[in-house]
């Protein structure tokens, strides 16, 4: 029995205000993992946007470039993809992107990857789903696979029905009115572990 379904946010890649205690509120209200993702800031930007979230919030951060900064802000680990693909000798959390299920085949070393696009994005337009979701399930079963691509909250049960060990959302937080956004995630969240605790209950 899955213990808990991962809640992670991923920055938008544009400058967004107030970023830093939007960040810190995710965190406060259920979300486990930020992943910062800015391709196109400088190191300076991204460190000045580290700096301005609260210490005890950085090691819930993972890196999605600028590895140099892993150790020095004490962040929670690095996060792989095809413009940045090997990770520190450092670092002690390493994810991955994958966007086939091909991909998955050599992912065991990874604390998780994420796998995209399950549904067709809201950040991207015209990136649509590349997987049939009635049978996604069979290609998962016995990884550590994180749903992204136009995921929504209200998509948490059927995700983790199919064997996804967690969401991961981007365009359904920083797309829409963020206050509002929050408010249902927090509830889709709190409904999931529910759901869990449930079916724990059942099983004991």
């Amino acid at each position: 029995m899955m213990e808990k379904f991962l809640i992670i946010v991923i920055t938008s890649d544009k400058t967004v205000d107030d970023e830093a205690k939007k960040i810190e509120a995710l965190l406060r209200n259920g979300v486990d993992i930020i992943h910062l993702r800015k391709p196109d800031w400088s190191l300076r930007e991204v460190r000045d946007l580290i700096e301005s979230i609260d210490y005890r919030y950085r090691n819930r951060i993972r890196l999605h470039g600028h590895f140099e900064l892993l150790n020095e802000m004490n962040l929670g680990g690095v996060h792989l993809n095809h413009r940045n693909p090997v990770a520190p000798a450092t670092a002690k959390a390493v994810s991955r992107s994958c966007h086939s299920v091909d991909e998955l085949e050599s992912t065991a070393e990874f604390d998780y990857v994420t796998l995209s696009p399950i549904f067709d994005s809201i950040s991207k337009s015209g990136y649509a789903s590349r997987f049939d979701f009635g049978s996604i399930g069979d290609n998962i079963i016995g990884r550590r696979v994180v749903a992204l691509g136009g995921v929504t909250a209200d998509a948490f049960l059927s995700l983790y029905e199919k064997g996804f060990i967690g969401a991961a959302l981007l365009g359904y937080i920083w797309n829409g009115d963020f206050e509002r956004q929050l408010s249902s995630l927090k509830k889709s969240i709190e409904q999931i572990k529910l759901h869990i605790a449930r079916q724990d209950d059942m099983a004991k």
